[in-house]
This record gives structure tokens, sequence and C-alpha cells, in this order.
């Protein structure tokens, strides 16, 4: 079953503390689901890394060790005490190893773990991070499995099924109140009975699959999504094109064809989309705040500079609103580099992008609240088709994906703060990708900081020009549609070196190495 994108899933969040969303929150994510898949108290963690992958050379410098051991820990993707989970983990008496591997893989972002605990429960499990704080177990013991974190899961081990799987169907509709769907599969000498489903099932929902089967062992854990997944994956409509006839039949915008995307694909109200919309915007104001206050961390490369741009702004140039949306891009930077709360929209490395330049295109033009969170809910919209047809991982489609794709839903947001027409807006944020095709992903000793900085401030200020020309009438020429997998095929022809993996652009010069040295993080030389 296809888990549909989501705003407040896959595009507005996480919610989270790190320098990287695919890293960092996405770890917690992971870990949070593996603590849930055992019984007794966890007294060893294994977590092997592909070398040809991303994670080699960037799971300390981007915290995925900490992120999943923070999530065997139960700890949020927000919790303060996250940087300290390893030696947390080591007091209570876990035993963990971190190693570099080779094994076949099909993403760069693949975990391949091992879990033992006090009950003498060995469990083996392969997980993906695809982007964004998006996660895929792709293999829990032997059992192949889809599992995306936005349903309750079940897995059932044993032998001797009663039924045929065309049968299992409709048996499992009647007896699991909440049941959405299921795969069956021989795994040696076992068969695995996997269910998805909208609550955790019941007592006697188990009894009666136990009638079922010989079941040896039960594997069940709770979704770590904040929307749940629905059984029946029917949308208002699946492309950019029909979202803009079905609105001009309507004479609706951009953000009003958000609210009812989110509340179909969710299961929740209008209403409901709106608040949590408002609770990210009050997010995003208050880490700008903070990081405009000033910030202080350590371990990273870059200060606090977000002050310049308003002691310099009389020598600077293109006016006060273009200083502003360097400087709150900036500080939702430097919130993010120095370990407070922030939003990953649609990712860590491209945080800055959409709440900087939209908040500070509000303040200027003095916009109500109101319209900063529809046209927050309109950039979110783009992003579920980004989502949805192509990926926000850099590991895959180079920062493109990320900071470039923060630059098509900024410039749609900023055409629907402005009072654009839903076909405006579209256009925008077609343009606005359009112009970032090829952006590579070079961080400097694999931190999310340099050149990521850079690249949102200037993807904040592309799609301010993107706006602009939407708002004007210029020609879009490529729909959005056509847009977004060009896009997608382009970032995948992207060098794996250009990916997120430190093996080249700034990252392997002389300078660029010898601050990855300085910081203990070994590229090598490519």
């Amino acid at each position: 079953m296809k888990e549909h994108a989501s705003i407040f899933n896959d595009v507005l969040g996480p919610v989270m503390v790190g320098p990287s969303s695919s890293h960092t929150a996405a770890s917690v994510r992971i870990g949070k689901a593996l603590r849930q898949m055992v019984q007794g108290n966890i007294t060893y963690f294994r977590a092997d890394f592909d070398p040809e992958g991303s994670l080699a050379a960037s799971y300390i410098g981007q915290c995925s060790d900490v992120g999943l051991i923070g999530g065997l820990l139960d700890m949020a993707p927000t919790d303060e005490n996250l940087l300290n989970a390893i030696t947390i983990a080591k007091e209570n008496g876990m035993a963990i190893e971190f190693r570099i591997v080779p094994y076949e893989n099909s993403h760069p972002n693949t975990y391949k773990m091992t879990i033992k605990t006090d009950q003498n429960e060995t469990l083996e499990a392969t997980a993906l991070s695809v982007g964004g704080g998006m996660i895929e177990f792709v293999q829990i013991d032997e059992a192949a499995v889809s599992i995306a974190g936005g349903f309750y899961e079940t897995l059932l081990f044993g032998q001797g099924m009663k039924h045929t799987e065309k049968d299992l169907d409709t048996l499992l509709a009647q007896h699991v109140q909440t049941y959405c769907s299921f795969t069956l599969q021989q795994t040696g000498t076992c068969i695995v009975l996997a269910i998805k489903s909208q609550k955790q099932l019941i007592d006697s929902e188990l009894q009666w699959l136990h009638q079922q089967m010989t079941v040896e062992k039960v594997i069940a854990f709770d979704p770590v999504l904040p929307v749940l997944s629905q059984k029946t994956p029917t949308l208002p409509f699946y492309t950019a094109a029909e979202m803009v006839e079905q609105a001009n039949k309507e004479k609706l915008d951009l953000a009003d064809m958000a609210l009812r995307y989110e509340s179909i694909r969710g299961s929740i109200s209008e209403e409901e989309v709106y608040q949590k919309a408002e609770e990210i915007l009050d997010i995003m104001v208050g880490g700008i705040e903070i990081g405009l206050a000033g910030t202080s961390f350590e371990d990273r490369i870059l200060g606090q500079q977000s002050h310049k741009i308003l002691e310099n702004q009389a020598r600077l140039i293109g006016g006060e609103l273009n200083a502003s949306i360097i400087r709150y891009i900036s500080a939702m930077m430097e919130v993010k580099s120095s370990m407070n709360v922030f939003v990953a929209a649609p990712t860590a490395g491209s945080c800055g992008a959409l709440p900087g330049t939209l908040i500070a295109v509000a303040h200027h033009y003095k916009k109500e609240k109101s319209e900063l969170v529809r046209a927050l809910l309109a950039g979110g919209m783009i992003g579920v088709f980004i989502a949805e047809y192509a990926t926000f991982a850099a590991e895959v489609a180079g920062c493109q994906a990320e900071c470039g794709a923060g630059s098509g839903m900024t410039a749609g947001a900023l055409t629907q703060l402005m009072g654009g027409s839903i076909e405006e807006a579209v256009n925008a944020a077609s343009m606005g990708l359009q112009n970032i095709f090829g952006m590579v992903c070079d961080p400097i000793a694999m931190r999310v900081e340099v050149p990521c900085l850079g690249k949102n401030v200037m993807c904040g200020l592309n799609a301010l020009g993107a706006a602009n020309m939407a708002l004007a009438g210029y020609d879009v020429v490529i729909p959005l549609d056509e847009t977004i997998d060009s896009f997608n095929r382009v970032g995948r022809m992207i060098a794996p070196e250009l990916r997120c993996t430190g093996l080249g652009g700034l990252a392997q010069t002389k300078t660029g190495l010898k601050i990855a040295a300085q910081m203990g993080c070994n590229l090598g030389c490519c």
C-alpha cells in the first residue's frame, strides 16, 4: 500500500534538533521503531554502514549515531538530551558498535542493524532514510517489509497458515477492526504475516490470529509519523494540473487546495490542518527570533553572523527587504547549527529558505498571521508534489533536492502571500525549480553549514525572483508536473561524489579537508 506524501509528515517537518533531518531525525525515528520491536532491555546495538553509501562518511558529523541511540532510549527528535544519548545508553549498560562494512544496498542512506536484549532476544533490521526525516524499513529479521511509519504494524512469524492469501484480505477485514492491508510471505521454513492497521491490535484480534496459524513470534510497533496513513489512498488530486483544474472550477487558491489535500489524506478536519500549520509557523518564527538574539555552540564551523546584516545594512545592495531575507535565513540556519529546535522544511539542510524568506516578506508588507499560515500551507502543497514524484534526499539527487526544492516551495508560498492565483503560484514554483537544476551537495566536514548557508540564501532570493516573474505574468513554458519529473531525473544524474558524501566539491578542497580534519572528520581524498 502506497503511503502518499503528507504536508506535515514529508514537507513541513520534522520538528527537531540536530544538523540533519535525513541523518538525525530519521535516525531517531528508526531507533524508536526498533525499540518497540523487542520486549526486554537492549543490551547490545550495532549499526553497519556501507562504505559506498553516504552514512559511512556522515554518521558522526550529522549525528546518525546519537539519533539511533536516542530513538532506542525513546527520545523525541526535539529532546535536548539527544547529544548525550550514547553516554546515557552506555551508562545504562548498552554495548554500542558502529561499523563500516561493505554490503549490497539499493539506497545510499541504508542502516543495517542488530539489537540484543536481556531476554535473549536478537533482532536484525534494515532501514532507509529516504529524505526529509522520512524512513522505510525494508527488512525485519528474514522478512522483506515496506514500513514507512504511518501505520500500526504487526508481524507474526510462524507456521501452518490455514487460509490462502486470496482469502486473507476478506477475513482480516472481518476480524481486525482497523485493518488496512497485509502481506504474506514464506521466508525459509517460516511464514510471515505483516498487517498494517490504524490502531494497535487488541487481545481478541491477536487471539483470532493465533487460531489461523501457529505463531512463534510477534513484532508490533506504533507509527512514528505525526499524521497517520489511511486504508483507502484516495486523494482529491494527484498532479498539479489536476489540482489547478479543480481549483479553478471552484474558485479556490493554492492554500485552499492544501487544506483540502491534507484533510483528506490524513482523515482530519481542515481546521486541524490549519492549526497544525499555525503551530509549525510559530516554531519557525520563534526559531528566527532565537537566532537573531544570538546563538552559541562550540562544535560548528560558522559562528553567529546574522547580526552583521543589520550592522552593515547601509552598505548592502537591494534595500531593506533583501537584507531582511538574508538575515532571517542566516538566523534560522544558526538555530539549526546550535542544536536548538527548528522545523526541517523540507529538510534540515534547507531549513532557512522557506521560513526566512516568507517571514521576512510578510513582515515587510505587514501581512496578517492568517495570510502567513495560508502561504506556508501553499508552500507545503508544492512540496507534496516534489516528495511524491521526486525526492528531498541530497544523497539521491544532490542539493537541488533540498535547497532547490525549498526554493520552489518558497516561490509558491510567496505568490500565495501576495495574493496570486493558483496558476501564478504553481508557475512560480515551476520557475523556481527550473533555475536550480544540477545543484550539488558538498558539505565541508559533513556539517550542514558550508556551503549550505549560502545555498539557502541563494534559493530564498531565487524564490523571490520566481514569484515576481509569475506575478508579472512571465511565461512559465514548462508546467510544474513536467519540471518536477525532469528535476528528479537530473538530480539522479549527479555524480555520487557530489551527493552528500563529502568526496567532491568544496569538501575536497585543501581548506575543506583541513577544516574536516580539525573537526575530527576523515574524508580522505577523491
